[in-house]
Formats: C-alpha cells, sequence, structure tokens
C-alpha cells in the first residue's frame, strides 16, 4: 500500500436506506446496526455489532492498510459472519475493489484512490469515536513484518492470526483454545486472571466438562451454555474451528444479570403470593381499552369468573351499571385522583353484589393501568376473627398506593399527606376488657377513622395500636388540620363495646410531600418521628419539623461515640454508699455509671442513657457496668471490707431481654460473687409496662438470691395489688419526693405512708437524693433509717470509694464524714450527679 499522505481509504456502503461513501482516516471503526456504531447500517439482518475495521501502519515505510474483523474487539462475533469477495472470513486485509458482505441486503466496497478528497463534500463524513490516527498512534495495530506482495497470499493468514492474537489478548472477556484432546492450547489474560486452576483441572474444569463428548454426539458447531463456577454465573459460547481442529471459547460473567433476575422473580413471587392471598379482589385493565390484563384469586371468587373468563372481558362488562361506571372512570384518568364508592358487579350466574371499589391510575413509561379493588360490602360489615393482627399484605399496598400518590402529587403539582394515628392506653384497656371486645374496639376505630376522611383517602391497620392514612390531593395544610379535628372529636368519643363502654385518646404524626420527604419510605418515617415527638411532648399531634433531621444527626452521632466508648473501654463505676443512720453502718453501695470522655471529660448518665437506650447499646453497657460492681465487690471482700450488697441500676430495655437471668447467673459465677450481695435495681414504670413478663423476670432472679430493688415508686404503681405479687427487697423513695420535703404536713404524710407501706411488706426503704441536715432530721422522725445522698458522700471512684468503705463501716466516726469526705476525695467535685 501506498504512505498515508498519497492514499484516501474510502468505503462505498450500501443498504436498504441508501448508498453513501465514507472516507476512512480513523485507527478503527465499528460497524453494525445498533446506533452507537461509527458506521450503522439500517438493516436488521445485520448484527448489533457485525464487524471492525483497523488500520495498521508500518512505521519503517509509513504505508497503512486497512483490515476488517468479525465482530467486536471484545471477542463477540457477529451472527451471520462477513464474506469478502463471497468468502467467509474471520479477518482479512482490504485491497481496493474488495466486496464485503454483511447480509443479502447489506455490503460495503473497500477502494483506494490517489485523488485528492477536496471534491469530496457531497459524501458522507462519519466522525468515529476515537481520534485520529496521527494523535494516538498506539489504537493502531502497529507491526514491522517484511514487505508484502500480492504473490504472497500464503502469509496472509499467519498475519491474521497473528493481528486475532492480538485482539484476544486486549478482550476484557475470557477466550479460551483447546484441542479435540482437551489441551489448552491458548488462554487469553482474562482467562488467566478469571481462572487461575484451569491448567490443572483441565477437562475436569466446569468450562471444559463434557465440551469435547458434545461435538464427537455430532452437536452444532455452535454450544451456548450457561456455567456455575463457585458464586459467578458465565455465559460461554464454543466454536469449533475446523480448519484448527480446536474448539475456541467465548466466557462472558453474567453474575450481575443472573442476580438482578433472581431478584425480579422473587419480586414476581411476593407480588403473586400477595395478590393471591389478599381477601380483596384486584383488577388490572388497560386505561385505553378498558381490557382486563389481570386479576386475583378473590376476584374470581367474589365474581364467580374464571382467571381465562376475566382475562377476556373489560371491566365495563362487569358493572351492573356501565354508564355510570364509565364517568367514574374517565374521571380518575382525566383528573389522576383515585374514588372510592359503592358499586354493583354482575356475577358470573347474573346475580348482582352490591361492592365498595377503589379505583386508582398506575402511570408508567410505557403506559397507563387501571387499578380496581373490591370488597364486598356485605363482608366488609362482619368483623374478622383475628382483626389485631396487622396483615402485612395491606402494608405493601399501602405503600404501593403511596407511591402512585406522590407520583401523581408530582405531576400536578399538589401536596398530600401521610399521617400515623396511634391509640393511647391500649395496655389499659385490655386490662379492662378481654380481647374479642379489644380486637371490636380496633375495628370500629378504623371505622371511624374513615368517616373521617374524604373520598379517594385511606386507612390501614399498621400495627395493634397504630393506623396509617393517605391523604393524596390536599390543598393546603389547613384542610390536614381539619381532618385532624374530626378524628379528635370521634376518638374523644366514648365506644361502647357490647355492654361496655370504653374512652379512648389518640396522638397523631403528620408528614407532607414534598417538604418533609418525596419519596414513600421517607415520608413514612418523617410521619413516625412526627407521631414519636407528638407523644414526647405530650401532644395530640404534630407536624413533622425539618428540626428533626439534625435531631436524628445528633443521635447518630452519639451512637457512634457511645460504640467508640465501649470499644475504646470509656465507661466507668463511681460508688455511693447507703448509711443506717441508726447504727451509722454502711447497708449498701449504690454502683453508679460514667462516661469517661477524652474530650468531653467525665459524662454523667443524664446525658446518654437515653441515646443508649434508643440505640440498644444499653444491653452491652449494662452488661459490663453489672459485671464490674460484682467484680468490685469482690475485690473489696479480699481486701478484708465487711460484706455489703452492691446496687446496680436496670434500664427498661435491659429488663425486658429475655436472656437477662441467664446473663446474670453468668457473671456471679465468672465473679464468684454471693447471689444475695448483688441488689439489681428497677424502675416501677419499668415493672408495669408488661406485668406478667416482670412477675416472671423477678421470680426467676429471686429464684438465683439476687436482690431487687424498686425505684421511682410513686411514679409507676397504680395499685398496691402488684407489689404482693413481685418478689421485691428494697423500696426506694423518689430523690424528688426528698427534695421537696419539708415540714409541711402534706410532704411529711406522703413520705411517711410510703416508709409505712415497704416496712408492712417487710422492705428495706431507702431515701434517695438526701443533701442536707434538714432533710436528714425530718426522715429520721419519720422513722426511715436507710439513706443515700450528697449529705453522706459524693459518687467515688473505686479508689476512694475504699477508703470511705473503711469509715462508714466505724460507727464513732460517722460524726466526721462529711469532712473525710472532702480530704478522700477532693478530685471529685465536679462530678454532678443526681442519684
Amino acid at each position: 500500500m501506498d504512505s498515508l499522505d498519497q492514499l484516501h481509504h474510502i468505503l462505498v456502503i450500501e443498504d436498504p436506506s441508501l448508498k453513501r461513501e465514507i472516507n476512512l482516516d480513523a485507527a478503527t471503526y465499528s460497524i453494525g446496526r445498533h446506533s452507537s456504531n461509527d458506521i450503522v447500517l439500517s438493516c436488521q439482518k445485520t448484527s448489533r455489532n457485525h464487524a471492525t475495521l483497523l488500520r495498521r501502519t508500518d512505521l519503517k515505510t509509513n504505508k497503512c492498510s486497512y483490515w476488517v474483523l468479525d465482530g467486536d474487539l471484545q471477542g463477540n462475533r457477529s451472527r451471520n459472519g462477513i464474506y469478502v469477495n463471497g468468502k467467509k472470513s474471520l479477518v482479512h486485509e482490504l485491497k481496493s475493489a474488495d466486496t464485503i458482505q454483511f447480509s443479502a441486503e447489506a455490503q460495503v466496497t473497500y477502494r483506494t484512490s490517489a485523488n485528492s478528497a477536496k471534491n469530496t463534500s457531497s459524501q458522507q463524513q462519519i466522525k468515529p469515536s476515537l481520534p485520529p490516527a496521527n494523535d494516538i498512534v498506539n489504537k493502531d495495530t502497529i507491526v514491522n513484518p517484511p514487505q508484502v506482495s500480492q504473490q504472497e497470499v500464503s502469509t496472509l493468514k499467519p498475519l491474521a492470526a497473528s493481528v486475532q492474537t492480538s485482539l484476544a489478548e486486549l478482550s476484557p472477556q475470557p477466550i479460551i483454545e483447546i484441542d479435540l484432546y482437551g489441551n489448552i492450547i491458548y488462554i487469553n489474560s482474562a482467562g488467566i486472571i478469571n481462572f487461575k486452576d484451569i491448567h490443572h483441572q483441565k477437562l475436569d474444569h466446569p468450562l471444559l466438562a463434557n465440551l469435547i463428548a458434545k461435538y464427537h454426539q455430532g452437536n452444532d458447531n455452535i454450544i451456548t451454555r450457561e456455567v456455575n463456577i463457585g458464586n459467578k454465573t458465565f455465559q460461554q459460547t464454543a466454536y469449533y474451528l475446523p480448519e484448527k481442529k480446536a474448539i475456541r471459547n467465548y466466557i462472558v460473567d453474567v453474575t450481575a444479570q443472573k442476580t438482578l433476575e433472581t431478584k425480579l422473580q422473587q419480586k414476581i413471587t411476593l407480588y403473586n403470593q400477595i395478590t393471591e392471598q389478599i381477601a380483596e379482589g384486584i383488577i388490572i385493565a388497560e386505561s385505553a381499552t378498558k381490557q382486563i390484563v389481570e386479576s386475583n384469586l378473590a376476584c374470581s371468587n367474589l365474581l364467580g369468573y374464571s382467571d381465562v373468563e376475566m382475562l377476556q372481558m373489560n371491566v365495563y362488562e362487569l358493572s351492573n351499571e356501565s354508564d355510570k361506571f364509565a364517568t367514574v372512570l374517565k374521571r380518575v384518568i382525566a383528573e389522576k385522583q383515585d374514588y372510592t364508592g359503592d358499586c354493583l358487579f354482575k356475577k358470573q350466574n347474573g346475580n348482582i353484589v352490591n361492592a365498595l371499589v377503589n379505583i386508582s391510575l398506575i402511570s408508567s413509561e410505557a403506559d397507563e393501568k387501571i387499578c380496581l379493588i373490591i370488597k364486598n360490602q356485605a363482608e366488609s360489615r362482619i368483623l374478622p376473627d383475628s382483626f389485631v393482627s396487622v396483615n402485612i399484605s395491606e402494608r405493601e399496598i399501602f405503600n404501593q398506593q403511596v407511591i402512585t400518590a406522590i407520583a401523581n402529587a408530582k405531576r400536578s403539582q399538589k401536596l398530600l399527606a401521610v399521617m400515623f394515628c396511634q391509640l393511647n392506653s391500649l395496655t389499659d384497656i385490655q386490662a379492662i376488657i378481654d380481647t374479642e371486645k379489644v380486637n371490636q374496639l380496633l375495628y370500629t376505630l378504623q371505622e371511624r377513622l374513615k368517616t373521617c376522611l374524604r373520598a379517594g383517602d385511606t386507612v390501614i391497620q399498621w400495627q395493634e395500636n397504630k393506623f396509617a392514612l393517605l391523604l393524596p390531593q390536599i390543598v393546603n395544610v389547613e384542610e390536614v388540620v381539619k381532618i385532624n379535628q374530626r378524628i379528635k372529636e370521634l376518638i374523644g368519643q366514648s365506644f361502647k363495646i357490647g355492654e361496655t363502654r370504653v374512652n379512648a385518646d389518640s396522638t397523631i404524626g403528620i408528614a407532607i410531600y414534598p417538604q418533609d420527604g418525596d419519596e414513600g419510605e421517607i415520608l413514612l418515617a418523617s410521619a413516625n418521628t412526627a407521631l414519636e415527638r407528638a407523644r414526647q411532648n405530650k401532644k395530640s399531634y404534630q407536624f413533622y419539623d425539618e428540626a428533626m433531621n439534625s435531631q436524628a444527626l445528633v443521635a447518630l452521632e452519639m451512637e457512634a461515640l457511645l460504640k467508640q466508648g465501649l470499644d475504646r473501654q470509656e465507661f466507668r463505676l463511681y460508688y455511693q454508699p447507703q448509711i443506717n443512720v441508726d447504727t451509722g453502718k454502711l447497708e449498701a453501695i449504690e454502683a453508679l455509671l460514667r462516661w469517661q470522655h477524652p474530650e468531653l471529660g467525665l459524662v454523667t448518665p443524664t446525658n446518654f442513657i437515653k441515646s443508649a437506650e434508643k440505640s440498644k447499646l444499653i444491653i452491652p453497657i449494662g452488661e459490663w457496668a453489672i459485671r464490674q460492681a460484682c467484680s468490685q465487690n469482690k475485690a473489696w471482700q479480699s481486701q478484708g471490707l465487711p460484706s455489703a450488697k452492691i446496687t446496680v441500676s436496670l434500664s427498661s430495655v435491659q429488663f425486658q431481654q429475655p436472656d437477662l437471668t441467664q446473663k446474670i447467673a453468668e457473671i456471679l459465677a465468672e465473679t464468684a460473687l454471693e447471689p444475695q450481695l448483688l441488689e439489681l435495681e428497677i424502675s416501677a414504670i419499668s415493672l408495669m409496662e408488661n406485668v406478667d413478663h416482670s412477675n416472671y423476670i423477678l421470680n426467676q432472679l429471686h429464684s438465683l438470691g439476687v436482690h431487687i430493688a424498686v425505684d421511682s415508686f410513686t411514679a409507676g404503681f397504680s395499685t398496691l395489688e402488684y407489689l404482693k405479687q413481685f418478689p421485691l427487697n428494697t423500696l426506694k423513695i423518689d430523690r424528688f419526693l426528698v427534695q421537696q420535703l419539708t415540714d409541711n404536713p402534706q410532704d411529711l404524710a406522703i413520705i411517711a405512708a410510703l416508709i409505712e407501706l415497704g416496712e408492712g411488706f417487710n422492705l428495706r426503704v431507702v431515701a434517695e437524693g438526701v443533701e442536707t441536715q434538714e432533710q436528714v432530721d425530718l426522715l429520721c422522725q419519720l422513722n426511715c433509717q436507710q439513706m443515700q445522698g450528697y449529705w453522706f458522700g459524693r459518687p467515688l471512684a473505686a479508689d476512694e470509694a475504699s477508703k470511705l468503705l473503711q469509715i462508714c463501716n466505724h460507727p464513732e466516726n460517722l460524726e466526721i464524714t462529711e469532712s473525710s469526705e472532702q480530704e478522700i476525695s477532693e478530685d471529685t467535685d465536679s462530678i454532678i450527679d443526681h442519684n
């Protein structure tokens, strides 16, 4: 061939669309019917990526030629192959007047011209995807072979093989060749990287297993199959090469595609299960033709038509009031707004059934479909036996309705609201009425909620005492406020369940699209956050506030710091004595949790316990505290100090753990501490959250020999009946009552009653939070013998507490306890504690 500056390389393309010429000047051209190719063939019988043109340059002579390769640079061959001058070829060096046939309707003719290209303005110029060759030399296939004449045709095959091998090495997909005896005669770099052990396994390797046998059995020259290797799936295409008596394998990793197919199939299966198990009839129809394209089993059971019959009908044929039904459908489609109302449907046997129908529009990129959810009105008046159990499929449908409502609101530029309504004090109600009546109450509550809503709004039971409401297409927030007021008024009215009247109240959290979230999950989470905020603030309802996001970030940061503190052993125990003021001796010592943060300093529980409970990190932190307290108590005994109970507080989260007793038993065995020297302190509120569970756990702990103290007694017990049921040892008078204590007769009467109550049940009574001499004197007058608080000593580290224990166990030194405390722990004055 001549040099670059003398010849012009031209490709004349003929396909069903037109005939055109292209001046070739780039290093590579991709050819095929897909629009991503540099040269696009408008013929459906050609492959998407049919062939590749490569420019080959000899650097010594500066001469170039173009080669045509069957398929792309990744080793993927075309479906029909390429024919150069009527002969099928894999790779061929083009000469002027060569014709390349891609299909019966698409071919190109290659020619060279020494004429200037100045007058080729009418010819089509294709801008290739790669820069010109003189800018990126390494894109050419550069060789330095001896001069090739036209007569030395025999040298073309080795040269073509060399070019093909070079392309195979560059392919990111594995390419492997074997002979008919199973020996690997070629494997490219990608194959070596992906299948390191194939040389050792040979025909035992999954890619080569049974491959030769298939060809000996007379199978086709091309075999395609999927092969699983470890946790990956590969698509293998094997070609028999008769001229080489070899089998070439092209392997593509399709693991991601298979994973996606599996997930899609799982979703389809889940969708089918939901639609088949749900009690309501579901019909999906084309928006334009109203032809039914899908229906579930409940719909067939309700109307009496088989699946096949349903798919041959349109929705108008099901309605007994076709004109009215058509008007409703037109309005739903035109206004993009859901409809809920009564409708008369014709059953297969000719009978008429009155049903409640919800009609909504499902929009997608491809088309629109109509969804009908049908519920028999007669059935809707019957209370389900297990109404209280939450139907998961209802949640799935509700979530989908939220997504659809968001899409409609986005299109119509309107607002929508998601609300959570929670019935308060369900536990108290369950104590008054039986389970059947509770179910009736929840059902009646849901029906009342429906009467507060507009047509097209939705309400479902989300949890046992929690309902989710969807309000699509709202005009403004005031509209939501009015609906909320109606809900509060109706729930505020007493419920008559049989002969029993029940009063109830509720708390509502509200999230508004789009300001509180533009996705279904986010909007539901925002409504739930608003509900929790309303409960914390003791409000009847709460709108979601953007400031909650900042609070959530703070909570996440606090959780990370707590995890870090646990890993770095930053938690500490400080100890405060409980003194018998009559004898001056120490009755017990309470272990108080502290967090020694490297930057924040000593952090008291009031600043991190709530975060620890929400994140459930209080479980490992609390377990550490109990183990450390038991170990320290055992250490004091080994130092010759008198045995004394050590008290450790349990959070409500810890107390609800089913393996709590087992953990305590393991700690006692590990530390060798006598069980009666461990006292676990539990708040009365925690005990009352689940009385049956509390009774069970307390009896288990009691059987271990562990003592139980109840804290915040006045805040948690609404009846004295439970005081007899629980195996308690100690009753603690809340520090709030002690701080408010004066010589006022009413204050004295409350604490006196608690002391007498404790003594009546043979409980040890401890007043906590004692800080002044006046409080000590008043408590002594009320016959309270055991006290705890700053007046007797601040919480101290273990070393200082050891010294204080020695003093507290010598009654004659009690009068100097306060001054001794200053001497023992001058460095603890900065500690702020409320115990």
